[in-house]
């Protein structure tokens, strides 16, 4: 059964990049034994930008700790991801990974329910995180993204905590197969999947605002992608 490897988070600070450059962000999280989970958010936590982060459906973010191991070795990146964050993740879990969780798995883990509700969407502030300026191209390509939940129930959850799969609503929907109907060309995609993850009634809105926008490019017989042919991210 997949636990709770590590709980991370932290104050929004400023982030002195390679270049010099100055970035306000909380993406840099460090390592507790529990926290309180509720409706925005882990309580301590912060968010500083709050046009692209936080809010109920970007509540909390998990990476599995495989997908972290393939994505530290990938960009040889020298860090403990049980004890830092270089991708922003306030837990980290075993077992579980963009393959085998699904948009609408509710989760209870220790005192929350919380239900997972749309994959990442990488943004350039995690190649400034790394100063590894492929950083970002490398999380799409691969689908290494992770995913957001909404918090249904608030509660504590501490390091060990087992997750315990309540409910899967939409088994088909995992969170690569949907991760991949942004990063691959829109001409490619398959019409009806498509569809039928834009009537899902648990993924976030946003992310459907993005999906719609594919659909488009896909009527059009478009080769471009979303993450790739957009200033949106």
């Amino acid at each position: 059964m997949s636990k709770i490897l590590a709980v991370k988070a932290a104050k929004a600070s400023v982030l002195t990049l390679s270049d010099g450059k100055q970035i306000t962000t909380a993406i840099r999280k460090h390592s507790v034994s529990h926290i309180r989970v509720e409706r925005l958010g882990p309580v301590g936590d912060e968010v500083a930008n709050i046009k692209h982060h936080g809010g109920v459906d970007k509540a909390i973010f998990f990476n599995g700790q495989k997908s972290l191991e393939k994505l530290t070795a990938l960009l040889a990146l020298s860090y403990d991801y049980l004890q830092d964050s270089r991708f922003g993740e306030n837990f980290v879990v075993s077992d579980l990974d963009e393959n085998n969780v699904c948009i609408g798995d509710q989760f209870r883990i220790g005192e929350a329910l919380i239900e997972v509700c749309q994959p990442r969407k990488p943004c350039n502030t995690l190649s400034q995180n790394t100063n590894v300026p492929e950083t970002r191209k490398v999380v799409v390509e691969t689908g290494l993204v992770g995913w957001y939940a909404r918090v249904l129930e608030a509660g504590e959850i501490h390091q060990d905590d087992e997750l315990v799969l309540v409910k899967r609503p939409y088994p088909a929907l995992t969170v690569m197969a949907v991760h991949e109907l942004l990063s691959k060309p829109a001409n490619t995609l398959n019409k009806a999947f498509l569809e039928q993850t834009l009537q899902c009634n648990v993924l976030a809105e946003s992310y459907k605002t993005t999906l719609r926008k594919q659909a488009d490019k896909l009527a059009q017989n478009s080769s471009q992608s979303a993450f790739f042919n957009t200033s949106e991210f």
